[in-house]
């Protein structure tokens, strides 16, 4: 037997689909897809050699395997809610892993590992960086415990907090603004554009925001990696909408030029996100809480030197 396949939610959703005898109610009543209950429960089915369920059009029974099984199972979280409290408020062993958008990730991955290691309270992270419009998308189906959002990609099965919001700029080659400079959102329709495609978050900030005040965006490239937006800039190729965090270096570094959008400005929020789980034992909450208070602050220090770099670097002299 591969015990080490083995994990809490393989047996957190057999447990939920013998109580309420349907894949479907289970995963109604974890708050996760159904596709991923079932998969969960033929991966440990696998990991034991035994069949667990019997599964019918009228819903799902254990097989005496199964029921021998949930019984462990229901032992084990019983040990784990007991061993919560005797473990203290600010300890844990748990893993959490996290997805990061692809913006966000060069900015905080060192400092946050970093200082999550030097945290006794701190669980141990697992960080994965992805595409910011498919991160919630792995939430539901469980890659990854919580995650970075933009405001504008919750999902009703997630739970969202508030971390931060910051201001967006129109970003150009070298010289085309110079420091003291703005531009209005009015105005945003006369430039050449490389904007995202349309599920993703900042597409449909900077287009919501423009559509509110009559402006028609003219795209003029559709391309999802930053890095290859700000090269497209960089040699006179178009304008992008952007957070400081995608381009204050190349700003410093004279490869770039850029202007905050103004009346009205355009600010991005960002959202901590996790599934929706009731029944989540405690330990589990207290994980989930820690990582969420640790890349709170981390990334709060980070925008915030981020946006004191770019107060130097657009002021006038």
């Amino acid at each position: 037997m591969r015990r080490n396949l083995i994990e809490l939610r393989h047996l957190r959703c057999l447990l939920a689909a013998i109580e309420t005898g349907s894949m479907t109610r289970a995963a109604q009543a974890l708050n996760i897809a159904q596709p991923a209950v079932s998969q969960h429960i033929r991966t440990l089915e696998t990991a034991l050699g035994a069949q667990l369920l019997e599964r019918s059009a009228s819903g799902v029974r254990p097989t005496a395997r199964g029921r021998e099984v949930a019984a462990i199972g229901a032992e084990v979280f019983t040990t784990l809610e007991r061993l919560g409290p005797a473990m203290g408020p600010g300890s844990s062993i748990e893993e959490v892993r996290l997805g990061l958008p692809m913006t966000v990730s060069p900015l905080i991955t060192q400092p946050l590992m970093q200082a999550a290691t030097q945290d006794a309270a701190a669980p141990r992270l697992q960080l994965s960086e992805g595409m910011s419009a498919y991160l919630s998308e792995w939430l539901l189906s469980e890659r990854i415990d919580a995650a970075v959002l933009f405001h504008g990609q919750e999902n009703p099965d997630l739970e969202t907090r508030p971390i931060l919001s910051e201001r967006l700029y129109l970003v150009g080659p070298p010289g085309a603004f110079a420091p003291g400079d703005t531009v209005a959102l009015a105005d945003l329709g006369r430039f050449a554009l490389i904007l995202q495609e349309e599920r993703n978050a900042l597409y449909q900030l900077t287009r919501a925001a423009a559509e509110a005040e009559g402006v028609q965006l003219k795209a003029k490239f559709v391309i999802n990696v930053v890095s290859e937006t700000t090269r497209f800039i960089a040699a006179g190729e178009g304008y992008a909408v952007l957070a400081p965090i995608a381009f204050v270096e190349q700003l410093a570094e004279g490869r770039l030029s850029a202007a905050p959008i103004v009346a009205p400005e355009i600010l991005r929020g960002w959202v901590w996100a996790v599934r929706r789980t009731p029944g989540l034992p405690a330990g589990r909450r207290r994980a989930l809480e820690a990582a969420r208070l640790l890349t709170e602050r981390v990334l709060r220090e980070r925008t915030g030197a981020v946006s004191a770099r770019m107060h130097q670097l657009i002021t006038p002299a």
